[in-house]
Order: C-alpha cells, then structure tokens, then sequence
C-alpha cells in the first residue's frame, strides 16, 4: 500500500480493526455505528489524547485545547469557547463573513491562478480579525509557520516520542535534529499565542478597542484587564487555539470544492440556478438565504463527505479499560476513527466514489457527513458552526460569480485513474491524512456580462 492509499477498512478486515505491540494499542473505528458507541455514547472513557512528546514536551502545544488531556483544565477551555461559538453567538459574525467573501472573490476575478493563495488568505484574515479584532497582515505567515510546524509534528513519527528521555538531549547534540525542530515550533508557537493576545490586552488598557472579537468580548466578561490570571490563561489560550481549529479545515473545503466543480459542472450549473433563481442576480448569497437554497447546502455536504478534511481526524485514548462489545480495550488504547473509511461506506453512503449532493435531499437523507468530520464527543471542534459559515458563504459567492472548469493537467490525470468515479480519485490529492487536492490549474471565469456587473457592484459596496 502506499503513502495515500486509504482503504474503507471495514470492507477487507471488519469495522474495527485492533493492534497490539509490546508497548502500545491501537484501535481503527472504520464504520459510523462502531464510532458513535465508542466514541459518543462513552465519550467520559475516551476523551483523552495520546501523549506526543514533541508537540506536548518540546512544542508546548499542549496547553491549548485540541491537545490538552481532558482534565478540570481542558473542560473549562471547551465551555469558554462554547460560550463564544455556539451556533447563535456564531451568527454574529455573518457580516464579516459577507465582506471577507467579498474581497476573496474580487482576488479570484483579478487572479485566477492563484485561487489556492487567496483562499487561504482570506480565511486566515477572516480568523485573525474575529478572534483579536485587528488587520494585522504580518500574522497570517505567522499563524501559517506554527501551524506547520504543528502539522509536522502529528503526521511525522519522531523518535522521542517513543523514547521520551530523548528530550533532554541538548539541541546542539549530533542526530538531535528534532530538538530543534521542536524548538523552532516553540517559538512560533509563543509568538502566535501570545502577541496578537497581548495587543487587544494593551487596546483595552488604552480603551481603544476598534472592532470587537472573541478575546475581547471574553476578556470584558470576565472582568477585563482586571480578569482573574485563570481566566486570562484561559481566554489567551482558546484563543490561540482559533486558527488551527478553523483554517485548516475550511481551506480545505475550498480546495476540495474547487476540484468537484471542475469534474462535475452540471452539479455546479444545477446549483447557479438555484441560486439565480432564489437570490437573483443582483447580489451574492448571503446566510438569510441558506434555508432557501437546499442543493447548494447538499452541495457542500458533498464536498465534505467526498474528501474530509483528515482522513483519521486526531486520536482519542481510553482514560481506563474498556469493555466494548465483547472487546476489551485497555487503558491508555489510542482510538483512531476512521473517518475517510466511515464517508466512503457503501452501507451508508451509496456509490460511495460519487459526488451525488441529492443523496441529502431523499425522503431518507444519507449521513450529514458534518456530524463526523468535526470530531466526536468530548472532542468535537467548538468552532465547527464558523467553519461551517465560512465554507458556506464563499462557495456559495464562487457559484453566484465563476464557472470553474477543469485543465488540460486534471483532464489527463482523472483519465489516467479511470475516470472521475474511480476509487482511485485519492491520487488528485497531495497525501494521506491532512491533504489537499493537488495543484491543478482551473479554467475560472466570470460567468457572463451579469456576473461581471455585480461583482464590479459589490467591490463599490465593499
């Protein structure tokens, strides 16, 4: 098998796969059932994560909410931001979804090629600005660096977190490369963490707050300046957690979205009428009318289903034993669930290698592939309602403006793999796990002369 070759897993050896070594277990949930009992239904045994010594010891990562072990700290962290994200406090952001979708859009009309790059901008500004309320440019590349650095660090098998004594090894030392490595994260990591966090702490001593954000409307709820060290601990750290809970996942999406609508087109005419219909041509979709526009929500729980954003998601581990289903799972059992697997069950999800939106929209709807993708349990992403809004609205601006057609490169390449319903549309992505589609050249143009007119209208408005 090789690097990116995923595999359903419940179609070969079952829907949970068991693995024991001298020093460890394992456990791959491939199937939706399976995931739900383990995962949701005993969420208080398994909402642990796995010890990584680089991202938790060296890093420092593990102070922030997605790599926290669950403890008194980490339930805090998780009812703060709930406080912020719900699905009604995330409405609150609709407007600076609108202006950000609009600015992206006029990016994409004035340079079509570099659609990967003013995605992922535009997704970064849109976090930075929400969470610390300022237009601080030289962030995004900030953000960007520990993020990878952070990605590394979960996708890559280092050797000191099999042999945690390795960490002490000084970072000059011959073979210690990881060390510094994990160095460098660190400091990215510091700088991410803490400087935007002490800028809107330094424009509320000044009382010059401009926009208000999650940290500062926390922060003023609290008790402002005055808050508790606790509680300041707490706001500074979910919000540096913001980015990687969103960005990653929603740069995806377009990414994935930009793909599906190169290879079908007529899912993508189907939803332009939708929308011209429902809408008009007189302005871009906006969240009042999401309700109204069934298939181009079907539509991107699609793009979901068909490549989620990590074809595992991060792992849990048991907090005790575990008697499941005749299964014993032990103590410190690292859960991996299979998502990819789970989207991909032809039991749930028919003609699994299809992009078919309709199978939302039956009298009997396959799986929201939403309940899966954002985590489970006590682990489920609280930014899932903004990422989902920020999906939404800029595919939902992509259809109302552009056609997106496929290039001579992607043409050969889905025709090298048999086609666009092969099982094998994995090789159009750039890895296994976090990966995106491959840098593919679209053909994207403004639909018509009506197009081009309301795009010229809302840059004016913008």
């Amino acid at each position: 098998m090789s690097s990116w070759e995923p595999s359903t897993g419940h179609s070969v050896v079952g829907d949970m796969i068991c693995v024991s070594t001298a020093s460890a277990h394992f456990v791959y949930l491939n199937s939706i059932d399976r995931a739900t009992e383990l995962l949701e239904k005993q969420a208080a045994l398994t909402a642990n994560r796995p010890r990584n010594v680089l991202l938790d010891d060296i890093m420092g990562w593990s102070e922030g909410v997605g790599l926290h072990v669950h403890d008194g700290r980490h339930k805090k962290m998780r009812r703060v931001m709930a406080s912020a994200l719900h699905s009604t406090a995330s409405s609150a952001y609709a407007p600076q979804h609108l202006s950000n979708t609009i600015s992206f859009l006029n990016l994409v009309a004035q340079s079509p090629d570099r659609y990967r790059e003013h995605a992922t901008n535009a997704i970064g500004t849109f976090i930075v600005q929400m969470t610390y309320g300022i237009d601080e440019k030289d962030l995004i590349p900030l953000a960007h660096e520990a993020m990878y650095y952070l990605a590394v660090g979960l996708t890559t098998r280092f050797w000191v977190n099999d042999i945690p004594i390795l960490k002490y090894i000084p970072p000059w030392f011959p073979g210690a490369e990881f060390k510094r490595f994990g160095l460098k994260g660190r400091k990215l990591r510091s700088r991410y963490v803490n400087e935007p966090f002490e800028q809107v702490v330094k424009r509320m001593r000044q009382n010059n707050i401009e926009h208000a954000s999650y940290t500062s409307k926390l922060l003023q709820a609290k008790g402002g300046i005055d808050a508790s060290p606790e509680d300041i601990d707490l706001v500074k750290w979910t919000a540096g957690a913001m980015y990687l809970a969103g960005s990653s996942t929603t740069i995806h999406v377009i990414m994935v979205f930009f793909l599906m609508m190169a290879l079908y087109p007529e899912v993508a005419r189907r939803a332009q009428e939708e929308i011209d219909t429902v809408v008009g041509r007189g302005r871009i979709p906006d969240f009042p009318d999401r309700e109204l526009l069934p298939y181009v929500e079907a539509l991107l729980q699609e793009v979901m289903r068909i490549s989620p954003p990590s074809a595992l998601g991060l792992p849990h581990t048991a907090l005790e034993d575990i008697d499941f289903q005749g299964y014993r799972i032990p103590k410190n059992t690292t859960i991996h669930p299979n998502i990819w697997g789970m989207l991909h069950d032809p039991a749930y999800y028919s003609s699994p290698y299809e992009f078919l939106p309709d199978r939302y929209l039956k009298s009997a709807p396959d799986p929201d592939p939403r309940k899966y993708i954002f985590g489970f349990g006590r682990r489920v992403c609280p930014g899932l309602h903004v990422a989902n809004d920020s999906a939404w609205i800029m595919c939902a601006g992509l259809l109302a403006i552009f056609d997106i057609r496929a290039g001579e490169d992607l043409n050969k390449r889905v025709q090298e793999i048999g086609g666009r319903e092969s099982p094998q549309t994995y090789k159009l992505f750039d890895g296994y796990g976090a990966s995106s589609p491959l840098p593919f050249k679209y053909k994207v143009t403004v639909r018509d002369e009506g197009a081009a007119l309301l795009l010229e209208q809302i840059s004016l408005l913008s």
